[in-house]
């Protein structure tokens, strides 16, 4: 490998092995000099498909991938994909090559002042100024994309460099990961003495959570405390759904029993979260609770709602340590109301809760290791515990509050190239917009099932208006050609008594394959605004 891009791909990859994609250039780059180290890439056609796909390759890892753009239209396609990855603290390595020196501000091709996107979408940007600079600006930025804040780094990298070679070794600083302040069981006394003390305590998981944690020291916190448990959208998957204290995701999707427990609850505990807008739904009065807010990032406590005890610490450093404090299980029997499963009465057709009950069943007869979503109308339902609760297992991958059309079904690219089986689940007007990431799949093979659901209107906007003429439309049949003329095996489903069958034989099958589910209705959402 010559240049700087095989030396850019051996030192990230002695810190452990990572997705390089994007799209490739005029000129051999770093999807070159990974493909020809033999470490995993993915040379997509649009650059925004590509953002995605790195975005889900790095939260199923906790490691930054890496995306390759060049300064320009390529940089300005993937932006929607890098705020994904800036919201949800998603480890992220943007690679941009830009102007040539010589020609900036002389009007060179596709010139853009990349250096000035940096708020609300990068930790760090960083011009690399020579060969020299390169070592140790590649090994600041994957440590500022792995540590703290975390998130999407920008490294821009001049033309002129690109045949340059790094003339040092960079410094390793894995082993030197900073800590927030340090904090102790004496320190976090109060705040344990206010959870031991409560009688109706919840426990709130959110993307800053890790599941290994969880499963150490959160579930046994949990006993002993007798909490109700509820992950974030961010957070799913960070606490086991079948498990009897999973009262379901916070905010907007929470069953109306996990809703009343919270308004009761006496102490709370938010792990993780931002608390954005969603998370809060429903909440009537969080300041009301003996709130602690715990989160590695000082600026987002107390932004959205004051808490009582406002903690920086690594959420998993704060779980051990409570559950050090709290003891042993109680014996207590819960104070809440579970919520109860959703009945579908197929003989109204094949309706939206329909598809997602059967979707559970299916699931479990299967070797599925992740499940991406998408956050349309018809999507929201599986976020809803009482409708779809993931199988033991099942890795999820959803947008955070962003929400941009098509993530699921772009991050679906990053985990199938991974070497994960990949369910994808969007509606159709998620497919039409992320087209390139279906021709994509079959291109390379990939083992993803793709469900399409099809109810033939654009999300909200098709319950909102009166007149619906622009915002309904029939592409689902237009979307089963395309993916049969790539290559990808389809089925379509619109008969009540066909989905279990025709559900399990797609996931069951491998490689790119799509079901159009062909849905009766476009119930709204929450739930309890049905008619």
């Amino acid at each position: 490998m010559q240049g700087i891009w095989g030396d850019i791909v051996r030192m990230l990859e002695r810190t452990g092995p990572r997705l390089y994609a994007g799209v490739p250039g005029d000129d051999p780059d770093i999807i070159d000099a990974a493909r020809a180290a033999g470490a995993r890439y993915a040379a997509l056609q649009d650059q925004r498909s590509a953002a995605f796909a790195a975005v889900g390759w790095s939260r199923l890892n906790g490691r930054a991938a890496v995306l390759a753009t060049a300064a320009g239209p390529n940089l300005l396609n993937a932006l929607i994909g890098i705020s994904e990855a800036y919201t949800s603290r998603t480890p992220l390595l943007v690679l941009s090559t830009t102007t040539r020196d010589t020609v900036v501000g002389r009007g060179g091709f596709q010139e853009f002042p990349a250096a000035a996107l940096s708020e609300g979408l990068f930790v760090w940007t960083h011009r690399v100024a020579s060969a020299a600079d390169l070592a140790w600006a590649v090994s600041r930025a994957r440590y500022l994309a792995e540590h703290g804040r975390r998130g999407p780094v920008h490294l821009m990298i001049s033309p002129e460099l690109t045949e340059a070679r790094v003339s040092e070794e960079p410094v390793e600083t894995s082993a030197r990961q900073p800590m927030p302040p340090g904090q102790s069981a004496e320190t976090l006394a109060p705040v344990f003495e206010a959870l031991r003390a409560a009688e109706r305590p919840v426990l709130v998981f959110g993307g800053g959570t890790r599941q290994e944690e969880v499963a150490e020291h959160g579930l046994p916190l949990a006993a002993a405390l007798n909490a109700l448990c509820l992950v974030t959208a961010s957070g799913r998957g960070v606490f086991p759904e079948d498990h009897p204290r999973f009262g379901g995701l916070a905010g907007l999707y929470l069953p109306e029993e996990s809703r009343a427990a919270l308004a009761e609850a006496d102490a709370v505990v938010v792990l993780g979260s931002q608390l954005e807008e969603t998370a809060l739904m429903g909440w009537a009065a969080p300041e009301r609770a003996h709130l602690a807010h715990v989160d590695t990032d000082p600026a987002v406590l107390d932004r959205a709602v004051p808490a009582r005890y406002p903690v920086v610490c690594d959420s998993g450093v704060f779980l051990r340590l409570a559950a050090d404090f709290a003891g042993p299980p109680t014996e207590a029997a819960p104070w809440w109301r579970p919520w109860q499963p959703m009945r579908s009465d197929a003989g109204a057709g094949l309706g939206t809760v329909l598809f997602w009950t059967t979707l559970r069943e299916a699931l479990q007869d299967q070797r599925v290791d992740v499940l991406t979503q998408e956050n349309g109308l018809a999507d929201l339902w599986g976020y809803y515990a009482p409708c779809f609760t993931l199988p033991p297992g099942v890795r999820p991958l959803v947008p955070s509050e962003q929400t941009p059309l098509g993530f699921g079904l772009g991050a679906a690219l990053g985990a199938a190239a991974d070497g994960r089986r990949v369910v994808a689940v969007g509606g159709d007007g998620a497919f039409l917009t992320n087209l390139p990431s279906l021709l994509a799949a079959a291109r390379t093979e990939a083992d993803i099932c793709y469900i399409c659901l099809d109810n033939g209107g654009f999300g909200w906007p098709s319950l909102s208006r009166t007149d619906t003429a622009i915002v309904d439309f029939a592409a689902a049949g237009a979307i089963t050609a395309l993916a049969e003329a790539a290559g990808c095996r389809t089925a379509v489903v619109s008969e009540p008594h066909l989905l279990a069958k025709t559900l399990g034989d797609a996931l069951a099958g491998s490689g790119p394959r799509l079901v159009v589910v062909r849905l009766a209705d476009r119930p709204s959402f929450p739930p309890d605004e049905i008619g």
